[in-house]
């Protein structure tokens, strides 16, 4: 927890063009999390003052108990303080799980690697960095160039999380003023990625020759300070999706480093560079055989596609995955619920993210993440606690199912999530139909991202996730971001191919297809 103090306005007649406590702190650089941006609908941007307490409004009677509010507990985004004020604010999830790794990187291939990299570590040695920027996280690898052996990793939260919790949030902050400090923002994450990368190898950051980025198409605006205006709303028209090369100082702030930087192109408003990046490091443009790649996430993108064609899409699928709208939901943080499984009790035991083997005592579980709304859902259904349709027995219909003390999934969070997965889901169906062939005929399933690597497949499929036909033909890619980005950075994969790849790709907007919505109702059923 960290104690911010300030000074509020007296004269209440200011309080309409005063700012609230949750902006105040974003411009203190003090970064909580915000899903819904500030609208006072999502309640978890909780801070509690210690003194100079705002009166309680409807929002925070919502989403507060009286205990809380006599504690002093306020949504910070519907609190305007009046007088001299302390408030306890939450540290942002900074120990979230983020993954470096992809899934033909073998563990005796990344310690050969770092072996190799060691030996070759002088001071003429140079070096280049892969940049991930995800809506929620970063993740950062330096490659050394000589050798192509991987040498550091380096993770973090995107703290532009506290502009909201998904692409649709930060295109609403950025058009309502919050552009440049959102810039500001996500460039003072890349420099510590940076300079974090530099210091555990033990070089100095001017041996750093090269750096590729890639990113969705609105991470990417907000990097290189677009504007946003026309990504949010139809047609959905980018301002650049272009293969863009600067200078450090140009696109990250750090006029200290002479580096060439790279950000990869993109292919839609809402199919970006990161998914180019997979494309590229899973061969799909010089297949002859169709393979799909998803990454699942708030706005699941996805390609199907081969050396000839590329059909691609996206749907907003919410923040669900993402523990954003479900009253239990986290991120992937120690002590939240990874994965779910039914003892011989009937009653659900778990998994915790931070839990060690062989441990005898289990963390105390503080909320569940995407991969254990899967699990749950899957067994809820799989012993009639819930119905084809999602609907509670009578016993938990009005309770929820308690997992743990802190964690209740209620009615409200199956709705959530299987409004997730049908968006999802139907996105793949109209892929499959627009190539014009059947599963059967679809080689591989790529998962990519954290998400990907640690989902149950078979309780995917079980919940309609992922298709039937599909099951045994998914692969859990990992950090395909990251990999697509190397192959990039050590001239494998050229600026030619990639811009290839943007011709070849046919976008498909779910909006516009006449059966999505049919297919969208009709996967809401588990």
């Amino acid at each position: 927890m960290l104690i911010f103090q300030g000074k509020g306005k007296n004269d209440y007649r200011q309080i309409k063009q005063q700012k609230n406590l949750l902006e105040m702190l974003q411009e203190k650089n003090e970064y909580i999390s915000a899903p819904c941006n500030g609208n006072g609908i999502c309640g978890k941007c909780i801070v509690r003052y210690k003194s100079g307490a705002t009166e309680p409004t409807k929002q925070d009677r919502e989403f507060l108990s009286e205990k809380q509010l006599e504690q002093g507990y306020r949504l910070a985004c519907q609190s305007y303080p009046t007088e001299e004020y302390k408030v306890e604010i939450p540290e942002l999830e900074e120990t979230i799980e983020v993954l470096s790794q992809w899934e033909n990187q073998r563990t005796e291939e990344i310690l050969k690697n770092t072996a190799e990299g060691t030996a070759e570590k002088t001071e003429n040695a140079i070096y280049g960095i892969c940049i991930d920027i995800g809506t929620t996280t970063l993740a950062a690898l330096l490659v050394n160039l000589k050798t192509e052996a991987d040498c550091q990793t380096a993770v973090s939260v995107n703290h532009q999380r506290t502009y909201g919790a998904d692409v649709i949030s930060r295109i609403d902050a950025s058009n309502n003023g919050k552009k440049w400090e959102m810039q500001r923002c996500i460039r003072q994450d890349l420099q510590k990625l940076v300079g974090e990368l530099a210091e555990k190898e033990g070089i100095h950051v001017a041996q750093i020759q090269r750096i590729v980025i890639a990113g969705n198409t609105t991470m990417c605006h907000l990097l290189r300070g677009f504007s946003c205006e026309t990504l949010g709303v139809a047609p959905f028209l980018p301002v650049d999706l272009s293969w863009m090369e600067g200078s450090a100082a140009d696109f990250l702030g750090m006029k200290e480093l002479d580096t060439k930087v790279v950000i990869l192109p993109g292919i839609s408003a809402f199919v970006g560079a990161d998914i180019m990046a997979g494309i590229a490091k899973m061969n799909m443009h010089r297949s002859e055989g169709y393979h799909l790649l998803l990454d699942i996430g708030t706005n699941g993108e996805m390609v199907l596609g081969n050396c000839r064609h590329m059909y691609v899409t996206s749907t907003s699928a919410g923040p669900a995955f993402e523990g954003g709208n479900i009253s239990c939901g986290m991120a992937s943080i120690p002590g939240v619920i990874s994965h779910v499984f039914m003892e011989e009790t009937g009653k659900a035991g778990f998994q915790v993210i931070g839990e060690t083997d062989g441990e005898n005592k289990k963390q105390q579980a503080i909320g569940i993440c995407g991969t254990g709304m899967i699990d749950l859902v899957y067994e809820l259904r799989e012993h009639q606690m819930i119905d084809e349709h999602g609907t509670y027995s009578d016993l938990y219909f009005d309770t929820g199912y308690e997992l743990a003390e802190k964690v209740k999934f209620t009615q409200n969070d199956i709705r959530e999530l299987q409004m997730a997965k049908a968006a999802i889901r139907a996105g793949v169906d109209i892929l499959v139909k627009k190539a014009g062939i059947t599963f059967d005929e679809v080689d591989n399933c790529y998962l990519a991202g954290g998400f990907g690597t640690k989902i149950d497949i078979k309780k995917a499929a079980g919940i309609g996730l992922i298709p039937k036909e599909l099951e045994m033909k998914t692969i859990p890619a990992g950090n395909t971001v990251l990999a697509g980005t190397k192959e990039v950075l050590l001239g494998r994969i050229s600026k030619e191919e990639l811009e290839k790849i943007q011709t070849m790709a046919d976008v498909i907007n779910l909006a516009e297809e006449n059966d999505f919505e049919e297919l969208y109702l009709s996967y809401m059923d588990f």
